[in-house]
């Protein structure tokens, strides 16, 4: 069957990517302001693709996960949203990438839904390790803002 003209396809914005230079992230620990760049939705997406990319010097346990969570910026006029705390408040939880007990790079990709606050809504993310072991610096975010839209 061929997609017909007008039938709903996925449409992608640019991929950007939304880390600096990330530092390890211990077992159970969200990673710091400094590891991500603030990242604007100035496609006005609601949702996205994003790829986590890491490697562990100690394989992660099988089955575990890195959890992403997002703090919304300038909400309110300059009023940021607050950011996660590991201890009392992660808040806006938006997905886990899966992991595989491996040391070799792993690319895991999920979709997310983007919690747009205003138009041009700008994110900061952070991640917590989840994986069992030390996250080794240098792991990377990239995020693809995408929308449905007509085949043409």
């Amino acid at each position: 069957m061929a997609i017909g003209t007008d039938d709903a396809v996925d449409k992608y914005g640019t991929q950007d990517t939304v880390t600096s230079s990330s530092s390890s992230v211990a077992d159970g620990v969200l990673s710091v302001a400094g590891d991500i760049t603030t990242w604007t939705n100035d496609d006005d997406a609601t949702i996205a693709a994003i790829i986590f990319e890491g490697t562990f010097s100690t394989a992660p346990d099988a089955s575990s996960s890195v959890h992403l969570y997002a703090r919304l910026m300038n909400i309110q006029s300059t009023n940021d949203a607050e950011a996660p705390d590991v201890t009392n408040f992660e808040h806006k939880y938006l997905g886990s990438f899966p992991l595989n007990d491996v040391t070799s790079a792993q690319y895991a990709p999920i979709d997310i839904r983007l919690p747009n606050q205003k138009t041009s809504q700008e994110y900061d993310f952070y991640i917590k390790n989840g994986g069992g072991q030390t996250l080794s610096a240098g792991w990377d975010l990239y995020i693809t803002p995408k929308t449905y839209g007509p085949h043409t």
